[in-house]
C-alpha cells in the first residue's frame, strides 16, 4: 500500500508514536497521544489515527487497546520495539527544581540497546552534557554527553560514578555517603570535593553514569 503525504499535525502524531514505541516497547494509548499533542478528547485522537491509517502509515486491530503498529515496519523478535530507544538530552536545570530535567529537553538522541543493558529500564535514562573536567582522569571531558540512569541517592552504592546537578551545572562525580553526608569527589587534583547534607537544595544527584558519547 502506498503512503500518502501527512499534514504537520499528522506527522507530529506519527513521530510521537514512533518514539513511544522505541522507548516503551509498546504502543501508546489514545490518552497518552492526546496528552502529548494537547488534544483534549480521545475522539479527536481517534480521528487523527484514522487519517494515519487511511494514508497507510499505521495499522490497528479493532477493539484492542495499544494496538497501533507502524505500517511496513518489522517487529523486533526480541521484543525491544521497532528501533533503538530515543532519550532526551536535558537542558540546563537548577538543582532545586530537578522535576524540570525532562520538561524542555535540548534535543533527543537514539542510542543502541546495548548501551542500556545495565539499566533497569530505558524509561529511566537520559542524556546530559558534562559541565566541567572534574573527572578528566576517568576519561570524562567537559562537553561529553553522559548517559545517565536516574536513581535516588539512597539507591546508589558508594564509589558509584554519578551525574549531579550543582546549582545549574550537570557534573560527573564519584559518590559516597558517609557520616550522614553526601560526598561528591572529582578525580582531577585541582577540583575540590563537595560535601552536602541530604536535605540541601544546592545539589541534586540525578543518577549513575552508564557511559558517554563523544564527538570529535
Amino acid at each position: 500500500m502506498s503512503k500518502e503525504p501527512l499534514t504537520q499535525r499528522q506527522n507530529q502524531a506519527y513521530d510521537f508514536i514512533e518514539q513511544y514505541l522505541d522507548r516503551h516497547r509498546k504502543p501508546p494509548t489514545l490518552q497518552e497521544i492526546g496528552d502529548a499533542l494537547d488534544i483534549a478528547s480521545t475522539n479527536g485522537v481517534y480521528k487523527l489515527l484514522q487519517k494515519l491509517e487511511e494514508k497507510g502509515w499505521i495499522e490497528r486491530e479493532k477493539h484492542k487497546a495499544r494496538s497501533i503498529q507502524l505500517a511496513g515496519r518489522e517487529q523486533d523478535p526480541l521484543g525491544q520495539g521497532g528501533g533503538p530507544p530515543t532519550l532526551p538530552i536535558v537542558s540546563r536545570t537548577p538543582s532545586d527544581h530537578p522535576e524540570r530535567l525532562r520538561e524542555r529537553p535540548a534535543g533527543t538522541l537514539s542510542v543502541d540497546h546495548q548501551l542500556l543493558r545495565n539499566a533497569r529500564t530505558p524509561d529511566n535514562c537520559l542524556l546530559g552534557r558534562a559541565g566541567d573536567d572534574g573527572m578528566i582522569e576517568t576519561g570524562i571531558q567537559k562537553g561529553d554527553l553522559l548517559l545517565i540512569e536516574e536513581r535516588e541517592w539512597d539507591d546508589l552504592d558508594n564509589r558509584t560514578l554519578v551525574a549531579v546537578l550543582l546549582q545549574d551545572q550537570l557534573l560527573a562525580r564519584e559518590f559516597e555517603f558517609a557520616n550522614r553526608k553526601i560526598h561528591l569527589r572529582p578525580t582531577a587534583p585541582h577540583y575540590a570535593e563537595e560535601t552536602f547534607s541530604p536535605t540541601e537544595s544546592d545539589y541534586y544527584v540525578v543518577g549513575r553514569v552508564l557511559g558517554l558519547i563523544r564527538t570529535l
